[in-house]
């Protein structure tokens, strides 16, 4: 029952954590550098939360290459899902991110040889089903290439989040965990702040639409408490539960609640298709999940 409650616990927390990257994706977002400065400040408060809980800086040299790997892939992950937010779709940017979850699942089976059902093959054929009708670019402009591009970076890079998860979760290591995530957030915040200075000379010069001082400084830090919050409950499931249950429940609960909030806070219209795609998104995460 724990584990349930744990789950929907996560599945509140990362629509809230989706709310506020909309938000800001949308009103100040406008360089490569805005993204860049707000994902510093939420990787660290994603540090500041794993501080505050007492996390131990000392783990296993494993712990540490995974540290690394991971803070790779969640640096992708938090860059794309933004940047796909800002080109498009709320709703859609994340059924993309989150129909990712058939990554980690399929590396369940295969690696951990985890048996998969009827049904859940079904899951999996609704969710082809589903990028066919979501990808609808002539009908919506916002739904441009670009942000197909940037939702498949999100795709892959959530995707391979829940592959080191479930590594490191399933390792002898797996009690460092919150050390584990303080070194992932960070290296992240580290490289986030390279990005920042690198960032070439036309970019330098376009008109930021974000600064340190303003009340967006406050949804970074939320985002980035929230982040720290989901991946230490989040790494502690998916050793605990099989991928093919935890990811699809986990994934279909945020596309869910992230849909409505879209729709009720952020006014979004979707077309008829796109619609139909959405609900046969839910359908398969809930059929895998089974």
């Amino acid at each position: 029952m724990m584990l349930y409650v744990l789950l929907f616990v996560s599945v509140l927390i990362d629509t809230l954590k989706n709310i506020c990257y909309n938000q800001f994706s949308k009103n100040r977002l406008q360089t490569q550098r805005d993204a860049m400065l707000f994902n510093v400040v939420s990787c660290a408060g994603s540090v500041l939360f794993f501080v505050f809980s007492g996390a131990s800086p000392e783990v296993s040299a494993y712990s540490m290459v995974m540290a690394v790997i991971f803070a790779v892939v969640t640096v992708g992950s938090q860059y794309f899902a933004l940047l796909a937010m800002s080109l498009g779709s709320m709703s859609y940017s994340v059924l993309f991110s989150y129909l990712s979850m058939l990554i980690p699942v399929a590396f369940g089976i295969l690696y951990y040889g985890q048996p998969v059902k009827l049904w859940q093959i079904v899951g999996l054929i609704l969710m082809l089903i589903t990028f066919v009708l979501s990808v609808d670019l002539k009908e919506n402009v916002s739904m441009s290439l670009k942000w197909l591009l940037a939702a498949l970076g999100s795709f892959v890079m959530v995707g391979l989040v829940g592959i080191c998860q479930q590594l490191h979760q399933n390792s002898e290591f797996a009690g460092e965990l919150e050390g584990f995530l303080l070194w992932t957030f960070l290296f992240s915040t580290v490289m986030f702040l390279g990005l920042f200075f690198v960032m070439p000379k036309r970019e330098r010069q376009k008109e930021s639409g974000y600064r340190l001082k303003t009340p967006f400084t406050i949804f970074a830090l939320l985002s980035g408490v929230a982040i720290g919050a989901i991946n230490q409950i989040n790494l502690y499931l998916s050793g605990r539960m099989p991928s093919v249950i935890f990811f699809p429940i986990v994934s279909g609960g945020v596309i869910i609640l992230s849909g409505l909030a879209a729709i009720l806070i952020f006014r979004e219209k979707l077309t008829k298709k796109q619609q139909a795609g959405l609900l046969l998104g839910m359908a398969s995460v809930l059929l895998l999940g089974m």
